[in-house]
């Protein structure tokens, strides 16, 4: 169950889209304002720099009541005791801030979450130091839930890297067998997480978590190139599995994963291009670079400066490659900043609002429909 009055989340969102509406020049100023007056949102998300002046004032309150509660408590014996008391003290403040004062992305709520998660840690690794899988799992409900009811991109992304942790964890207790097919069982879970998102992300009443599954389908596409990754498999093996591998030795299945390297990067721009789809365009960008890192690491074939400008010119190079492939539009996806790709849709937006409340717009011709989203802290705007 979200923890805010959805009311406020629709309005938000459609606050949002009105006034990209209002900067494209789709609506006019009266138009905006009323706008603006009939879809008023109690929630308070204040300036970026009132956010982090809030989280100050938080966290120096949490430190005090902290330390004046420790007195309270004293003791070795009770310090678990303690820290799952501040816990829900944290979390109860967080309800409470939320419910009476509509908090929403205000450095006040942010903090809190991140204050239950440190103490419920702390609780755990008190006596536990090396439950490694105890806390994922641990860690992983509590940030799920918070994401969930708080919709929260960030405790969405410690949510799922926590799950791939415990998954992990929990897999190479099975033997050799499972410590050298770990990397293909996570590439599956990350495939089944964004193949999951995918069909959740259709759902209306699920709209509001929208930018919460976009930040975790990202982050499956990361952590499926790294399982495949050479460096990665093979330093952390060395590193959890004590394997002593020197920079020439090989490792099993070598060969495929050198191959999965270089492939999942190009398929990824492959996809974006044909898909339409700028979460895998920019993400195949991204790793193309750190592919040719993880060549220039193990072969040597050139200095460190030309690997990074070799990386760099080949970036450019797509880069430049995509822009002039997107120069003319292709089925509606182009070359053009987000706001202007979607100016279509926020026509047709603008003038379901305005003729809402008797003002009349004139609609672009050849206007195409389709669905869209709007900002609002994560909020979605299709309805």
């Amino acid at each position: 169950m979200i923890a805010y009055n959805t009311t406020d989340l629709d309005n938000e969102s459609v606050c949002d889209q009105a006034t990209a509406a209002f900067r494209h020049g789709t609506i006019d100023g009266e138009t905006y304002k009323k706008i603006l007056s009939s879809h008023k949102s109690n929630l308070y998300t204040p300036h970026f720099f009132i956010r982090i002046g809030l989280m100050i004032l938080t966290l120096v309150i949490i430190s005090f009541s902290a330390g004046l509660l420790g007195l309270l408590f004293g003791g070795f014996d009770s310090i678990t005791a303690f820290f799952i008391f501040m816990a829900l003290v944290c979390y109860g403040s967080l309800e409470l801030m939320v419910r009476k004062k509509q908090y929403f992305n205000a450095g006040i709520d942010n903090l809190l979450q991140w204050s239950t998660l440190f103490f419920l840690l702390g609780a755990v690794l008190i006596n536990n130091s090396y439950e490694f899988t105890l806390m994922s799992l641990l860690m992983f409900l509590a940030s799920a839930w918070m994401a969930w009811r708080f919709v929260d991109a960030l405790m969405s992304l410690v949510a799922y890297f926590s799950m791939l942790i415990f998954i992990f964890l929990v897999y190479v207790k099975f033997g050799d067998i499972a410590k050298a097919t770990a990397p293909f069982a996570l590439m599956m879970v990350s495939a089944l997480i964004f193949f999951l998102i995918r069909r959740m992300q259709h759902k209306s009443s699920l709209r509001y978590h929208q930018f919460c599954f976009d930040v975790v389908m990202v982050c499956t596409l990361i952590s499926f190139y790294a399982c495949g990754n050479y460096f990665v498999v093979k330093e952390l093996s060395n590193e959890m599995f004590h394997l002593q591998l020197q920079l020439s030795d090989p490792i099993p299945f070598g060969w495929l994963f050198w191959i999965l390297t270089v492939t999942i990067p190009v398929i990824y721009i492959f996809t974006g291009l044909k898909k339409k789809d700028r979460i895998f365009l920019r993400t195949g960008l991204l790793l193309i670079a750190i592919t040719v890192l993880t060549i220039r690491y193990y072969h040597e074939i050139l200095a460190i400066e030309k690997a990074f400008l070799l990386a760099g010119i080949i970036l450019v190079a797509i880069s430049y490659a995509c822009i002039k492939f997107l120069d003319t539009p292709k089925a509606g996806f182009t070359f053009e900043e987000d706001d202007t790709a979607n100016k279509d849709l926020l026509q047709l937006e603008a003038l379901i609002l305005a003729e809402t409340f008797g003002k009349k717009v004139e609609a672009q011709p050849q206007m195409e429909f389709g669905g869209g989203s709007g900002g609002g802290g994560g909020a979605g705007g299709t309805f």
